[in-house]
This record gives C-alpha cells, sequence and structure tokens, in this order.
C-alpha cells in the first residue's frame, strides 16, 4: 500500500500535535516542512520530532512545498485570512488538502475551494479534530437513538484566557481574521450544527471588541426553526471551556471537555426522565492521529472524507452571519 507523502505549510504551534501525527500514521509520511521564516520549518522539526531530522526536507518558502512533485498531501495552519491563496494554490496543482479551522474567512472562498477539489479530483477537509474522537461518536449515537427525544436546545461555550504570548491571535480586526470569533468560534457553532438536521435560519450575536476590532468576547444564539435554537459563548477573558450541552423534549446530554487530551477518558453526562443522571467514560484515544489517519485512508481508497465541503461551507456562512450581527447589532438572516 503506497503510504501518502506529506508537507506542512507554516512552523505554527499546532504542529506540536498535527506534526507527530502525519509523521507517525501507518498510511502516511512526513515529507517536507515549508516556512517563510528562515530556519523556522527546520527548527519546528528539531522541537516536534527531532528523530527526523535530516530525514523531511525543510523550505524557506511554502511554494516549494505546494509545487514539489513529491508531494501528495499538504496541511495547511497558516494564520486565518491566509488559507485560501493557498489551498486553492496546492489544489490546482492536485494536492489532497487539509486546512485548519476556519477553512476560509468567506463562504464564497469555501466555493471556489470546492469547485477546484472537484475539478482537479483531490480531497479537500476542514481540520476539525474532534469529530474523530470516539466520544463524538457516542454523542451522534445518543441523538440517533431517541434518548434525548427531538433536540431543541444546544448550549456550546468555548474559552481560555489568552496570554501575551498569542496576541498574535487579536492584533487585527473580525474582518481580517482575528479574535475568537474566528480561533474558537468555528468550534462552538461546528458542535452545535452537529445537533440538528437543519442549518440555521437566523442568527443575533454581541462582541466585546478590544482596541484592533478584534473580539475578546461573543455570545449569541441562533434560530435553526420549529422551536429548534442554540446559544454559544466564546471567550479570550474567561476560564477555559470547552463543552456543549444537548437538551431534548426526553432528556440531556453533557459533553463535558470538547477538546480532549489523548492521555484523558472523556466524560459525558446523559440525564434522562426515565433513568435519571449517568455518567458515561468513553476510552482515551488521539484525535489528531485519528483525523490523519481517516483523511490518508480516504485519499488511499478515494472515499469521500467523514467532513464534507458543504459542511465546512455552512459553518462559513454561519460565521459570516455572526460577524454581520456583530457590526449591525440586528438579527442576521442566512
Amino acid at each position: 500500500m503506497k503510504k501518502i507523502r506529506w508537507g506542512i505549510l507554516g512552523a505554527a504551534r499546532v504542529n506540536e500535535r498535527l506534526l507527530p501525527a502525519i509523521a507517525n500514521s501507518p498510511f502516511g509520511d512526513l515529507f517536507a516542512i515549508g516556512s517563510r521564516r528562515a530556519n523556522a520549518a527546520e527548527e519546528c522539526l528539531e522541537k516536534y520530532q527531532p528523530n527526523l531530522k535530516g530525514k523531511v526536507k525543510t523550505f524557506n518558502s511554502l511554494d516549494e512545498v505546494i509545487y514539489h512533485p513529491d508531494i501528495d498531501a499538504i496541511y495547511i495552519p497558516l494564520s486565518n485570512e491566509e488559507h485560501t491563496e493557498s489551498a486553492l494554490k496546492a489544489v490546482n496543482n492536485k494536492k489532497h488538502v487539509l486546512i485548519e479551522k476556519p477553512i476560509t474567512l468567506h463562504s464564497k472562498e469555501v466555493k471556489a475551494i470546492q469547485e477546484a477539489a472537484e475539478k482537479n479530483h483531490v480531497k479537500v477537509m476542514e481540520g476539525f479534530m474532534y469529530v474523530f474522537h470516539p466520544q463524538f461518536d457516542r454523542v451522534k449515537e445518543i441523538i440517533s437513538s431517541g434518548l434525548l427525544g427531538d433536540v431543541q436546545y444546544v448550549h456550546s461555550m468555548f474559552s481560555f484566557p489568552i496570554q501575551p504570548a498569542r496576541f498574535y491571535r487579536i492584533d487585527r480586526s473580525i474582518e481580517n481574521g482575528g479574535g475568537a470569533l474566528w480561533d474558537i468560534g468555528p468550534y462552538a457553532i461546528h458542535t452545535i450544527r452537529q445537533c440538528f438536521e437543519q442549518n440555521p435560519l437566523s442568527i443575533v450575536a454581541k462582541s466585546h471588541l478590544n482596541e484592533h476590532g478584534a473580539d475578546l468576547t461573543t455570545s449569541g444564539m441562533i434560530d435553526f426553526g420549529n422551536n429548534r435554537r442554540a446559544q454559544f459563548d466564546i471567550s479570550f477573558e474567561c476560564v477555559r471551556r470547552s463543552q456543549f450541552e444537548i437538551f431534548g423534549s426526553k432528556g440531556k446530554l453533557m459533553c463535558h471537555t470538547v477538546w480532549q487530551h489523548e492521555n484523558d477518558e472523556a466524560l459525558l453526562t446523559l440525564t434522562t426522565d426515565a433513568d435519571g443522571i449517568k455518567n458515561e467514560h468513553i476510552k482515551k484515544a488521539n484525535h489528531f492521529t485519528l483525523e490523519i489517519d481517516h483523511f490518508n485512508q480516504c485519499i488511499i481508497n478515494n472515499t469521500a472524507p467523514k467532513l464534507s465541503l458543504d459542511d465546512a461551507l455552512w459553518n462559513t456562512k454561519t460565521l459570516e452571519a455572526i460577524q454581520s450581527s456583530i457590526k449591525t447589532k440586528t438579527w442576521v438572516h442566512l
């Protein structure tokens, strides 16, 4: 079986988790890393996978990775506003692409990537690693089983106190990809959307903005129609949270930690009128490894990724609507 040869664009901090997942997958190999900062690619490899030093190519540019003839797939963890340009270059050069969330800042750009991927017969997926953890499979199973009844309300909460070393995330406006909305907001919205069969109909949101126009905190409500709604709260000013709760006509389900560490069991709390409160412990798993293995197998077997570009399009459209509501201070219809 052919192994998928990977290239990574940029020396982002998320490589701490993704680089080993790519390098150690039984279905793929890390071939190259490229960064525009001198020696950054080599330093990234030395930091996160030193045993591969001298075996993995490092470049002081992104294009040398994108256009390298021996690379099959590319991982893009660049700044939010830079995803589209590199993704389109890679796709049009017939590379499969895994793009760190958010896939883009504009739904029209998702459509452009989707059209290019179809034309060039390559796989493209937005990188929501949490959906590959067995915890997420159990959440979907509980919803489908009817234990909760009809899902009527979801509340998602994602936050952490931002530290000075991470201020690069809030040094530009929301429109330019800065702030909590485009950083942790994609998770908050994606988890909500996975709980409903419908797409959002309308949204209202309010933010606390800094001097750059980046949101430090954003809260809002989403209407899914038929008395189905959701609330979200994302913040760089609040204690660390990565959780959501689903309420139905017969019960509720709490997912205590969405960004589950691979050394920890996950915990779900299911509450129903019939059985009371029950805690479920989900086995340990590395969702980054599972994500990479899945994408490799999609390429090898020519199967559709678990997360479609239609899903990416609707997540982006929802985030766009939130951004518009923050600006207009009104409900925005999708």
